[in-house]
């Protein structure tokens, strides 16, 4: 009998699916974000050159150097160079280097760095004179904005150790220094026309004869002011075209620290008039030692024709534990404290 040879299973050959699977998807992936990438770069150079001709059609003035979308995998970032922004009014800004970067996974928010600083064009005052422009320099000058498909975008602003020069000294700017700059608006949470605001200085120095100057009596200060604007979308920094639409400040509180005095300040509503002079009510507080009427008289809020009378409401002297508490009312271009007029209402400019 023969012997019959044992039969054997063939080796099972191992599918390299497993090896080969990961690297097809991962290079698919890759090409379709990479579309994704230059499709996006493309249309944001497509639509900053749009929105170019819609401001010139506009009568604005718009100017740049050419560049390219970069950043490419992850973030969109531009390098813009010799900004021209004007508007017909002729306020507006200079940008010589502007860098703009966002995370290619969240474009409704951009953040803007003035490499090498700005300038400031102011347009004309009340007498349609020129009031030139405001060099502004400082170690970091950045704005960030999100939320550019909404009708009213956040915005943050931040400053160190920023300077501001006129080029016209006849027309000073209110701020001369600041040691810290923050600002921030946001959208209000019902949806009306309305942003919360709040605005900080800390190591400032105001120009003398503005009223942050005579708050600031020469020293260097720190302020903080917030509250709610009313007909956010209708500022575009022309005041009376604001107050025309109805604009106003809302729940607004101050507060100044300089030297050993501190001021406090809160309105339930503030208003311009035609003159731009502040209109509405001012809770006011003032704390620390010294002689809480010479720091009015020099703020302006009580003016020097006023002082005899204005003494009796005001007093001469102040203790760290008793403020001085006085309720100013601005209205037809006065300052009143009860029924005595102490001073002209502040004009904003």
């Amino acid at each position: 009998m023969t012997d019959v040879p044992a039969l054997t299973t063939p080796k099972k050959t191992h599918s390299r699916l497993g090896l080969f699977l990961p690297i097809g998807l991962f290079l698919i992936a890759a090409l379709l974000w990479s579309g994704y990438w230059f499709y996006t770069a493309h249309q944001i150079e497509t639509r900053l050159a749009e929105q170019a001709k819609t401001l010139t059609s506009k009568g604005y003035q718009v100017a740049h150097a050419p560049f390219r979308v970069q950043g490419y995998p992850f973030r969109m970032f531009i390098e813009l160079k010799d900004v021209r922004l004007i508007a017909p009014n002729g306020k507006g800004l200079a940008v010589p280097a502007l860098e703009a970067e966002a995370s290619a996974f969240a474009l409704d928010k951009w953040m803007f760095v003035a490499t090498k600083g700005l300038t400031l064009y102011r347009g004309k005052g009340s007498d349609q004179s020129d009031l030139g422009q405001v060099a502004v320099t400082g170690d970091a000058l950045r704005v960030s904005v999100s939320g550019w498909t909404q009708p009213l975008q956040t915005i943050g602003l931040e400053g160190l150790n920023a300077t501001f020069t006129p080029s016209k000294p006849e027309h000073p700017f209110v701020l001369q220094s600041a040691q810290r700059l923050e600002g921030r608006v946001t959208p209000t949470r019902d949806g009306v026309d309305t942003v919360d605001f709040i605005w900080r200085a800390s190591g400032a120095q105001a120009h003398p004869q503005s009223l942050l100057g005579r708050l600031g009596q020469g020293q260097n200060f720190d302020m903080a002011f917030q509250g709610q604007m009313a007909q956010a979308s209708k500022f575009r920094g022309d005041l009376n075209g604001w107050r025309e639409a109805g604009g106003a400040v809302r729940q607004v509180q101050a507060s100044l620290h300089v030297g050993e005095l501190e001021v406090f300040g809160r309105s339930e509503a503030l208003l311009l008039d035609p003159n731009l002079a502040l209109n509405g009510p001012l809770g006011l507080e003032v704390k620390g030692t010294g002689d809480p009427f010479a720091f009015l008289l020099g703020a302006g809020l009580i003016s020097a024709e006023y002082e005899p009378l204005a003494r009796a409401f005001v007093g001469t002297k102040m203790t760290a534990d008793k403020p001085v508490k006085l309720d100013f009312v601005f209205r037809e271009g006065g300052a009143y404290v009860g029924p005595l007029r102490v001073a002209s209402a502040p004009v904003i400019r």
